[in-house]
C-alpha cells in the first residue's frame, strides 16, 4: 500500500484547528537592539560639536559671577566674590595714602572700581597731573603691580574721564569730550610708565554722558554740590578674564 508523505490531517467534522500560523512553524527571533549604535554615534557627535562651539564662545565673566550669585542666593548657600580679596587689598592701599575722603570703592563680579573727585588729579581744564594726584596713583600702581607678580597675572585696567554738564568757554579743549579723553589718557600713561602692558590699559572719555548726579535744580539753576560729584576719574582694576568692552 503506497504512503502519501506530507500529506494533512483531516480534522473530523465541527473541529476547528485553534493553532495560531506563528506557533504551528516558529520562525527566528528578531534582534532589535541595532538601533542603539546608531543613537549612540549620533550622540557622540553631537557633544563634539557642541564642545567645540563651547571652545569658540567667549564667556562673559561678569555675567557669569551674577549668575552663580544668583543661583547660591536662591538655594540659600554661600557666594564669595571672586574680587573681595582684591577689594580688600585696594582698600588698604587707600588707607594708605589717606584719600579715603577724596575716593570710595565699589566691588562686583568684574573686579573693583575706585572713584576718585576729580580735582584730586587735575585742576580746573587742565589735563596735567598735580603733584598730590601723581603722589597717589604711584602708590596705587605700586600696590597693583606688587599684587600681580605675586599672582602671576595681570590685572586689565579702564580708565574713566567724566566731567560735568557745562561748556567749556575757553582752554585748550574744545569741549568735555577732550577734556575727559585727555584725563583718562593721563592716568593711562602712568600705569605705562610703570611697566604695565599696554594692551590691558584702556582710557575711556565720558564727558558729561554718565553723571551721577542731575546738574541743575528744580528751578533750573547749576547745582554746584551735584557738578562736584560728577566731576570724577575712576580707576577699574579688572580680572584679566574680563573683556573691557563687556563691562559697559
Amino acid at each position: 500500500m503506497a504512503l502519501k508523505l506530507f500529506s494533512k490531517k483531516k480534522q473530523p467534522d465541527g473541529f476547528e484547528d485553534f493553532r495560531k500560523p506563528d506557533e504551528a512553524q516558529p520562525e527566528a527571533s528578531h534582534d532589535e537592539s541595532n538601533w542603539l549604535i546608531s543613537y549612540a554615534d549620533m550622540m557622540t557627535l553631537l557633544c563634539g560639536f557642541f564642545i567645540m562651539l563651547f571652545s569658540m564662545a567667549k564667556l562673559d565673566e561678569a555675567q557669569y559671577e551674577s549668575v552663580k550669585e544668583a543661583v547660591a542666593k536662591h538655594f540659600g548657600g554661600d557666594y564669595k566674590s571672586p574680587s573681595a580679596d582684591l577689594a580688600k587689598f585696594v582698600t588698604q592701599i587707600l588707607n594708605e595714602t589717606g584719600i579715603e575722603g577724596v575716593a570710595s570703592l565699589k566691588s562686583d563680579a568684574a573686579g573693583v572700581s575706585i572713584i576718585f573727585k576729580s580735582t584730586v588729579f587735575f585742576d580746573t581744564l587742565s589735563s596735567e597731573l598735580t603733584f598730590e594726584g601723581r603722589r597717589i596713583l604711584e602708590k596705587l600702581i605700586d600696590g597693583i603691580s606688587g599684587r600681580q607678580k605675586a599672582e602671576l597675572r595681570d590685572y586689565r585696567i579702564v580708565v574713566e574721564g567724566h566731567t560735568d554738564s557745562r561748556p567749556i568757554l575757553s582752554g585748550i579743549y574744545p569741549s568735555n569730550w577732550e577734556l575727559s579723553g585727555a584725563r583718562a589718557s593721563r592716568v593711562v600713561r602712568s600705569f605705562l610708565e610703570k611697566g604695565f602692558a599696554p594692551k590691558m590699559l584702556t582710557p575711556i572719555g565720558f564727558a558729561d554722558t554718565r553723571p551721577e548726579n542731575p546738574s541743575r535744580t528744580p528751578a533750573g539753576e547749576w547745582d554746584e554740590a551735584a557738578l562736584t560729584k560728577n566731576r570724577r576719574v575712576i580707576i577699574r582694576v579688572l580680572d584679566p578674564r574680563i573683556q573691557e568692552i563687556s563691562a559697559y
